[in-house]
């Protein structure tokens, strides 16, 4: 909860919740973590040598308060930030230090080591005194280029002033102008002894414990505000001292202060057989612009910003890129970046793979854009302001990587409103024209003409195919017509959608990349299905599928989304199969194929009809 007090503030939003006094209780009773046989440890810090290992942290040096209006000066010297016998000891030191009374450390390991789910856990003794904060937790790996909160933040201990509580918090997007939180608080005994915290985090919820005994669960929405937490995050370290939460009734007989930690552990577990393509692969060399076939759309938000103008093809392809006319800028809101767009919508793209962005922005006047490569539910996978000059182009260009085990829609966007720093005054009017247009990449893929490259995402509706393995393909494009829509920014009063076409196109999707067209005789039985799907049992579900004579085994591919998008697959020889630790009372979507081995290959039959279960 570091940053949280300040950039609230600055994007007008309010927490709706004081620690000091309200919590909100999670949806699950406490339990003990059971040891976990199917997590591996991936990285630690021991701190077993004589200083910090540069390779797997940064040292923060300021005196900004750490966003909470905190009192001490983080520096990088080894009074503050001491490696010996094997713990790292911060120390908040009692020194006059810039224009500060106090000196502390302050280590994250962005850049260096930064993890998406798993356990993250460390062992730590804290000081306990008025005033004093220390803590471990995460953000976004995106946090640079989205900021605080829609980076997300993971507070797995957080310790304040003279007692034994720690505490466990979520923060995450402002909607609304609202930061929206979740927090818990745990009596650990004696924190000054030691003890182990840490998260247990997948898609679907984030568990928090202490020495093993979970004392809150979070529930991570399938709603667009909590994307966050599907994202990469990296860690900090700091002792903190003052600040909105602690107070300032600093215990100066307290310092100096410790916060030991014997060591810092990460814990996945390993990639699903089923999940990984070992089959052989081909290079294919792509241009997702290029090959676009859809058409540019915008959006102007009159009144929720002011914001009005059009937007013109410079020419037949969309590569030829278009010009924004804005008559009126509008005035800075909350996101208001986004209330002038230009947007390419559903680009095809292979993930697992980095691509480059290039383009050229040339604006009549000075002007601040966000350029954004997008995925569902507006997340941000690449994105950063540039600052345009008048009349001077600015030739741009960015790497852009793809996850691997991404497989939903992919956006273009351009920001052209308003915002916080822009060298054009609100209510402004320019034009801005961008060209030379490219997504391109040169990508190892599994080769189409191998059968078990062929999965569905599940998202037909929307020509969206994947092929299952580390490298895979999606094309989001439209079907059926040569248009996208988007809706702006949600919650907002008013969406202005335009299509701007550039020439009528039929849109392919390549039938090696669509699992309806496999052909059923390609393996011996007729198509799967779930006989039955339900949830007896706290946290479980039971599947039965229906037999069938010949076959190897069957892939249950299983999501809280209903189109699929963040889906697990599990791999199974019978036919009957029991999920355990699923997140409580939330909806879950299950299909089922069967699959044979042929010459050391597997042949996929079709994908069942999918089943929806509540959990209970």
């Amino acid at each position: 909860m570091r940053k949280w007090f300040r950039k609230c503030m600055a994007s007008l939003c309010t927490v709706t919740i004081a620690f000091s006094g309200m919590y909100i209780v999670g949806n699950e009773s406490t339990k003990t973590v059971k040891a976990d046989g199917e997590y591996q440890l991936v990285w630690s810090d021991e701190f077993d040598g004589t200083e910090l290992n540069r390779n797997n942290w940064n040292v923060e040096v300021n005196g900004n308060g750490g966003g909470n209006n905190e009192l001490q000066y983080y520096v990088d010297n080894t009074k503050n930030l001491e490696v010996s016998n094997g713990t790292l000891k911060i120390h908040a030191l009692r020194e006059n230090y810039g224009n500060k009374s106090y000196t502390s450390g302050r280590i994250n390991s962005k850049g260096k080591q930064e993890f998406k789910y798993g356990k993250i856990e460390a062992r730590m003794k804290l000081p306990r005194f008025s005033g004093i904060w220390p803590a471990f937790w995460t953000l976004g790996a995106n946090y640079d280029t989205v900021g605080w909160p829609k980076c997300g933040e993971m507070d797995i201990m957080e310790a304040i002033n003279d007692n034994n509580a720690v505490f466990a918090n979520l923060h995450w997007s402002c909607k609304n102008r609202q930061a929206d939180t979740k927090g818990k608080k745990y009596d650990v005994g004696d924190r000054t002894q030691w003890h182990t915290y840490g998260m247990e985090w997948d898609e679907n919820s984030a568990v928090f414990y202490v020495d093993g005994y979970v004392y809150e669960r979070y529930t991570i929405s399938t709603q667009s505000e909590m994307e966050e937490f599907r994202k990469a995050q990296f860690i900090i370290l700091n002792l903190a001292v003052g600040g909105q939460l602690p107070g300032y009734n600093i215990n100066q007989n307290g310092f100096p202060a410790t916060m030991e930690v014997d060591w810092v552990r990460v814990y996945q577990k390993p990639e699903e057989e089923s999940t990984k393509y070992t089959g052989p692969t081909i290079t294919v060399n792509q241009d997702a612009i290029g090959e676009y076939t859809g058409a540019w759309t915008s959006f102007f938000g009159q009144t929720w910003c002011g914001t009005y103008g059009n937007v013109t093809a410079n020419g037949a392809k969309v590569t030829d890129g278009v010009t924004i006319n804005v008559t009126d800028a509008g005035v800075i809101q909350v996101d208001s970046q986004w209330s002038a767009q230009a947007n390419i919508e559903g680009l095809k793209y292979y993930a697992g793979n980095d691509y480059v962005l290039k383009c050229t922005l040339v604006s009549t006047e000075s002007k601040k854009v966000f350029v954004k490569i997008a995925g569902d539910a507006e997340e941000s996978i690449s994105g950063e302001y540039i600052t345009l000059v008048k009349n001077q182009p600015y030739n741009y260009k960015k790497k852009v990587s793809i996850p691997s085990d991404y497989a939903g829609k992919l956006d273009l966007k351009f920001g052209f409103g308003i915002s916080d720093g822009d060298p054009m005054a609100q209510n402004g009017s320019f034009s801005a024209k961008i060209t030379n247009l490219s997504f391109s990449t040169t990508a190892v893929i599994p080769d189409p003409s191998y059968a078990e490259t062929t999965t569905n995402n599940g998202n037909s509706g929307n020509n969206s195919t994947t092929n299952n393995g580390n490298n895979s393909t999606t094309n989001n494009g439209n079907s059926g017509n040569n248009s996208t829509t988007n809706n702006g920014n949600a919650g907002n009063n008013e969406t202005n959608n335009s299509n701007i076409n550039n020439t009528d196109i039929t849109n392919n999707v390549s039938d090696v990349n669509n699992i309806d067209n496999i052909s059923i005789q390609q393996i011996q039985n007729s198509k799967t299905k779930i006989i039955s799907a339900k949830s007896k049992k706290k946290r479980s579900v039971k599947i039965i599928i229906k037999k069938q004579t010949n076959v190897t085994g069957y892939v249950i591919k299983y999501s809280t989304n209903k189109k699929y998008y963040g889906y697990n697959t599990k791999q199974i020889k019978k036919n009957i199969y029991n999920f355990k630790k699923l997140s409580s009372n939330k909806k879950y979507y299950f299909k089922v194929r069967a699959y044979i081995k042929q010459d050391g290959k597997k042949i996929y039959g079709k994908w069942s009809k999918s089943k929806k279960v509540r959990v209970k």
